[in-house]
């Protein structure tokens, strides 16, 4: 035999079958050994009560209690009968045979309902024998004490059986079945009358058969008619008990707020008053896959899972037609636009198949479990709504934060990454909003499919995006995002490569609240992104004057707004003769009265996205300016400086275009400079743009060459025209020997490619003596001039448009 908690719903039951049926025989045994001697009893009495007991069987009303019922017939009457006229060792026996032939016959009972129902006779007809007989003892049984004693007797077995109805339901499928007995049962018993009834029935038939046997001709009258009474009484009874269910039920499910409780709920009480072995709902799928199967059966066993493969007798509930089977239902149920199914399996042992009663029953229960669940369903679409990203459908910022805190709460080390795309508005630009869209999407997807094992993965907003991570290098798995996302997506016909910029903070190392780690992330990214290094982790130096670059932010943007930002010159001589060849057009700006240097008020235009308009603004007034320059007859050329940002900027060229002309300028008058680095951090869009601006005559340079990751023989491939060599090359190149060798180099190879050589920060005169004679093209530094306001600058050149620097 298999352990307890091995054994099956079934095997339990019929263990208890055993163990009732055991002990009724043991009962018996002992009173053939120790009562009163068996004395003959006539065969036909025998017979007779035999058949009473069967027909009973076939008269029964049946009072439902949740899962059990309480199943009252005419049994009484036999049972009387047999206390009052035959030996109690032949009770048991009687009682068996005929209760044997009743279930079989009657009520087509078979296997365990059987086998259960067979030990609860024999277990009720040895109770009532020892109560009868405990009371009565040597008394005269048709007296008043034997009156009493029947009346003990039939309670005594109504008891037994209620107890034993629950004990079974209790191994089957439903263990908290004890604790509802005493304010339950007990109390139904006690208001159901026919008990009562039948057993004084019982004892006038005894008294008056024991005189006349005719007489129990009438009684037979008497039975059937109390017996349509208390059916009639019965369905009146039920009738009230389903509006009282039905209320209950509606209860039950009031204040509810998940979908698996709301359906647990509905299936227990599908399973209560329809008085079903187990109860099914199917559910639509929300896509194109199978149905989704939910079913509660044994002792409170929930199973979910995909509907499996086979014959679906329900499937005309789906179409909204109910289906009735003598020991199935199918209902359908509304699920918002969807419809789902009901199901009841299975008749609990009181009945011997499902009716129209329970059809009705479990129409209406699915009318309100279909409001409760469409509900539920509404309300958790409106939580996931406000936890996720429409988008992308990833968890928003505040759903991302309270995970992080979850996760530093739990302890361990844990990694913060916070993700921005580079230059995606130009995506929206170019392409329109619903590519960008779009892309958003399948990074969004490619992020949580290969990532999603980690921890969560958000969209915060915009391009930017956050994951948490968990028992990873966190590092690693920081490049390992890098290079999933600037893989090229296709989206449409095209197929686009985004760059992105990663911020990393890690707990408990940068802090354990969520809103610092975002904000140490978000700060790792910005250094990322102004470095284009990719990715990089948080630092205390990243934290620091954080209050002074919002500031800057806010006033850099009203300086854009409201053109407050300047343009200066610094003049470009030609080292051999002097001549003045043009300018550098520098921006400057004061903030509160103080100045702000270029290299931080600049990173912070590319960070909030005002690099394009305040490049429009330096060029429109630089190209201004050398229209006024040229406009006095002098043949000079202006040079503007492009964020890399602006390489990535499909309308670029356009702009140039549209500016020159507006100005009246050539194209060939305007050099645009370009730090190697922003060509080599997207080389694909800078390719692009420089072709196009060269096709334009616009001339290109490379600014602060030597400082970056790119070699000449790499920019002899880009249409290019001049280079500038960094000031960091050019300072003490007389007396350092590496520098001057740098110097020379790049002097002697851009010569070979036809490059014009510009030197910048040239500051004393052996510097330009060394320059000059290396046959450098043009110089600029504090040597010849400051960078210039517009005004000072034409004065200036006006002083010295003849001059010549020192003689050779």
């Amino acid at each position: 035999m298999t352990s307890e908690g091995q054994r099956t719903p079934t095997a339990r039951v019929l263990a208890l079958s055993a163990v009732l049926a055991l002990t009724a025989v043991l009962v018996q045994t002992a009173w053939l050994v120790h009562g009163p001697p068996l004395h003959g009893a006539d065969p036909r009495l025998l017979v007779t009560l035999a058949v009473l007991y069967a027909l009973a069987e076939r008269f029964t009303v049946t009072f439902p209690v949740r899962r059990g019922a309480h199943t009252l017939s005419l049994s009484e009457i036999p049972l009387v009968l047999a206390l009052l006229m035959i030996h109690p060792g032949l009770l048991v026996p009687v009682s068996l045979v005929g209760a044997l032939a009743g279930l079989i016959i009657f009520r087509r009972q078979r296997g365990t309902k059987l086998a259960f129902n067979t030990a609860l006779h024999l277990t009720q007809a040895t109770v009532a024998g020892v109560v009868f007989h405990l009371i009565i003892q040597d008394a005269e049984p048709y007296g008043p004490l034997g009156w009493l004693a029947a009346y003990a007797a039939t309670f005594a077995s109504d008891l037994v059986s209620i107890v034993l109805v629950t004990a079974v339901i209790a191994l089957h499928d439903d263990s908290q079945e004890w604790r509802r007995l005493l304010t339950a049962d007990v109390r139904e018993l006690f208001q159901l009358p026919m008990v009562a009834v039948t057993t004084t029935l019982a004892l006038v038939t005894a008294l008056l058969v024991r005189e006349h046997w005719y007489t129990a001709l009438l009684l037979v009258v008497l039975a059937y008619a109390v017996h349509r009474a208390f059916h009639r009484y019965a369905q009146q009874t039920r009738t009230h008990q389903q509006v009282d269910d039905l209320y209950r039920f509606n209860r039950s499910l009031d204040g509810l707020t998940d979908a698996d409780e709301v359906t647990r709920t509905v299936l227990s009480q599908v399973r209560d008053l329809i008085r079903a072995e187990e109860a099914t709902l199917v559910v639509p799928a929300s896509d194109d896959g199978p149905p989704l199967c939910l079913r509660l059966h044994g002792r409170d066993s929930f199973e979910a899972g995909p509907l499996a493969a086979g014959e679906h007798w329900w499937l005309p509930a789906r179409s909204g037609t109910p289906v009735l089977l003598p020991a199935s239902i199918a209902v359908p149920v509304r699920l918002g636009s969807a419809t789902g199914v009901l199901i009841a399996d299975g008749c609990m042992s009181d009945i011997s198949a499902f009716s129209g009663e329970h059809l009705d029953l479990l129409q209406a229960m699915s009318s309100h479990a279909g409001v409760a669940l469409s509900e539920v369903r509404l309300l958790q679409r409106l939580q996931h709504t406000a936890s996720h990203d429409p988008l992308t459908d990833l968890p928003n910022r505040d759903h991302f934060l309270a995970d992080l805190q979850h996760a530093t709460d739990s302890g361990g080390v844990v990694g913060v990454l916070l993700l921005d795309l580079d230059r995606f508005k130009d995506v929206n630009d170019a392409l329109g909003h619903d590519i960008g869209d779009d892309l958003l999407r399948r990074i969004g997807a490619r992020l949580r499919e290969r990532f999603g094992r980690y921890g969560t993965v958000s969209r915060l907003g915009a391009d930017e995006f956050a994951l948490i991570v968990r028992d990873a290098d966190v590092v690693a798995v920081a490049e390992d995002v890098r290079r999933t996302v600037e893989m090229p997506v296709p989206v449409g016909d095209l197929d686009l490569s985004a760059q992105v910029s990663i911020g990393v903070s890690l707990a408990p190392d940068h802090g354990l609240d969520a809103n610092r780690l975002l904000r140490r992330a978000d700060l790792a990214m910005h250094a990322a992104k102004e470095q284009r290094c990719g990715v990089r982790t948080y630092v205390p130096d990243d934290d620091r004057d954080t209050a002074r670059r919002l500031t800057l932010m806010t006033g850099l943007r009203t300086a854009v707004e409201t053109g407050a930002l300047t343009v200066v010159y610094q003049p470009k001589v030609d080292p051999r003769t002097g001549r003045v060849l043009g300018a550098e057009a520098l921006t400057r700006w004061q903030h509160d009265g103080r100045p702000v240097p270029p290299d931080e008020f600049i990173p912070l235009a590319e960070r909030c996205g005002l690099i394009r308009p305040l490049t429009a603004q330096v060029l429109d007034t630089a190209l201004a300016a050398c229209a006024s320059w040229r406009a006095s007859g002098r043949e000079l050329s202006v040079a503007v400086n492009l964020s890399p940002d602006m390489l990535a900027d499909p309308g670029l060229t356009a702009q140039v275009r549209e500016a020159l002309h507006r100005h009246g300028m050539p194209a060939h008058a305007l050099t645009l400079e370009i730090t190697e680095n922003g060509i080599m951090a997207d080389p694909a869009n800078a390719r692009r743009s420089l072709d196009a601006l060269h096709s334009l005559g616009v001339k290109l340079s490379i600014d602060d060459f030597g400082t970056g990751h790119s070699s000449l023989g790499r920019l002899a491939h880009l249409p290019i025209h001049e280079v500038k060599i960094d000031k960091s090359f050019i300072r003490h190149i007389v007396t350092d020997r590496n520098r001057r060798a740098v110097t020379d180099a790049a002097l002697q190879l851009a010569s070979a490619l036809d490059l014009t050589v510009v030197a910048e920060g040239v500051e004393e005169q052996a510097e330009l003596d060394h320059l000059r004679d290396r046959d450098c093209h043009a110089i600029q530094g504090y040597l010849i001039a400051k960078p210039l306001p517009p005004d000072v600058f034409a004065a200036w050149l006006d002083s010295h448009e003849t001059a010549v620097l020192s003689p050779v």
